[in-house]
């Protein structure tokens, strides 16, 4: 379950976990929240005395990867293929929530029930723009994944898209089977494209040697700019 770390000035969010195949304790941090996984077999009390231990590294860590999540009130931004989207808020009278991209005035248009409190107001927006963007990342991975494949000739079964912000794309060559998230369309297309090629070059090399990126840069030739700039940017797609 989710709680809160109080560190110097900060409430930091955790979610502590324990997995039964687990070795060791674990942490990580995973948009704003700090995520411990441990062995079933270690207490909350040992727990307790690591993050004690750790108290100036989360803190630091916590100071650099937070990102604001979305309130979604007016004025504040959204990416969207690359873009940045003005946010244009209102109640709706009918009690109904409606979600509009408008690509040529780059817009998006919500309106919400009235009378729900702000957690509500966000659980219900984050939910349709989650849809909005899985729908129109499978749109264009439909044409992206096989003008991609005919390109660098290699051949895939399938992909599925979910959503997901730890990684943006994954692939199991032993069944030519990608996964991706589907926050993909948040970012400009030249990503997107690495991404796709990134993963297709691992059915063809399953590691991250030499002739892995000989072969992805084939096709993408200033992937290693692409790649520093995904890492650097990643948190983008968190809201």
């Amino acid at each position: 379950m989710q709680e809160y770390l109080h560190i110097i000035d900060k409430d930091i969010p955790v979610v502590i976990r324990s997995y039964k195949n687990a070795k060791y304790l674990k942490m990580y941090f995973k948009a704003n929240i700090l995520h411990i996984s441990k062995p079933k077999y270690i207490s909350l009390k040992k727990v307790l005395e690591f993050i004690n231990e750790n108290e100036d590294f989360i803190y630091t860590t916590y100071m650099n990867v937070k990102s604001p999540l979305k309130k979604w009130e007016e004025g504040e931004l959204f990416l969207y293929k690359g873009e940045n989207y003005n946010i244009n808020c209102k109640e709706d009278s009918n009690n109904l929530l409606q979600i509009k991209f408008d690509e040529q005035s780059k817009n998006i248009f919500l309106s919400y029930p009235k009378d729900i409190s702000k957690e509500d107001k966000k659980l219900y927006i984050d939910k349709g723009i989650k849809k909005i963007l899985k729908n129109n990342t499978e749109s264009m991975l439909y044409t992206k994944m096989p003008y991609w494949s005919k390109m660098t000739n290699i051949d895939y079964k399938e992909y599925k898209v979910h959503d997901a912000t730890s990684k943006f794309g994954s692939c199991i060559p032993s069944k030519k089977t990608m996964h991706f998230t589907s926050r993909l369309i948040m970012l400009p297309e030249d990503k997107v494209d690495a991404i796709i090629v990134h993963e297709l070059c691992h059915i063809i090399h399953p590691n991250h040697g030499k002739n892995f990126y000989d072969l992805v840069k084939k096709y993408i030739p200033n992937y290693d700019d692409i790649d520093k700039w995904l890492k650097k940017n990643g948190r983008i797609i968190i809201f």
